[in-house]
């Protein structure tokens, strides 16, 4: 059965980094899949010419298999200094349809943006009558794992073997955001995560999540 799938993340390239090949992967079987980003990415950094990521989206999404995508103008790595409120309405505005799945940051992401976003993600799809919304958390490198205390509990794995392939093409088009072997948001490293991550369950190739909420009618 075709599922609509909503993957939401604060910065342009969250979306590959922590769930690139899974998108792929559900984009080829046939599902629906929208994207909703927050930030330029760029605009907190010390730089005299910022290059808003957003512009990226619409090639990304061609090798990726996204059908929709959308944008927010909010203040990168400042998401915290807005009422919640605030990121509540406009998720609410631009997502006009029940998601059957949702894929969001992970509360114990270091960074403050990823965190904020979580916590907006439950808030609107909080479980009212009626609605039957599966939530996944996806980490994100050079993030997640820097946070000392953020162990994460994984408990669903996708085989991602036949899209690797599409998410290292995606990522280079955020080319200026990786970083040389062994930086976790390397290209190598990267690949190595998704295959530690497979290897964990039997398998080559895994993106791995935590499942926080999944209603069994």
């Amino acid at each position: 059965m075709k599922k609509k799938i909503l993957v939401l993340a604060a910065h342009p390239d969250d979306e590959t980094l922590g769930c690139g090949a899974t998108i792929a992967k559900l984009s080829k079987e046939g599902h629906d899949i929208n994207l909703l980003t927050f930030t330029d990415g760029e605009s907190s950094r010390n730089k005299k010419k910022i290059i808003n990521r957003n512009k990226c989206l619409e090639k990304v999404s061609k090798i990726l298999g996204i059908k929709k995508y959308s944008f927010g103008n909010f203040p990168d790595n400042q998401m915290d200094s807005l009422p919640l409120l605030k990121i509540c309405k406009f998720i609410e505005k631009k997502i006009t349809f029940t998601p059957d799945i949702i894929f969001t940051h992970h509360p114990k992401c270091l960074n403050i943006d990823h965190t904020t976003i979580y916590r907006a993600t439950i808030t609107v799809f909080r479980p009212q009558k009626g609605f039957n919304i599966e939530i996944n958390c996806y980490p994100i490198p050079s993030s997640t794992e820097w946070n000392p205390l953020g162990l994460i509990d994984f408990n669903l794995y996708y085989n991602v073997e036949s899209s690797v392939d599409q998410k290292i093409k995606a990522l280079k088009v955020y080319e200026k955001e990786m970083r040389p072997y062994p930086h976790p948001r390397s290209y190598e490293s990267i690949k190595n995560y998704m295959k530690l991550s497979g290897n964990e369950v039997g398998l080559k190739y895994c993106e791995k999540f935590q499942s926080i909420r999944k209603i069994i009618n």
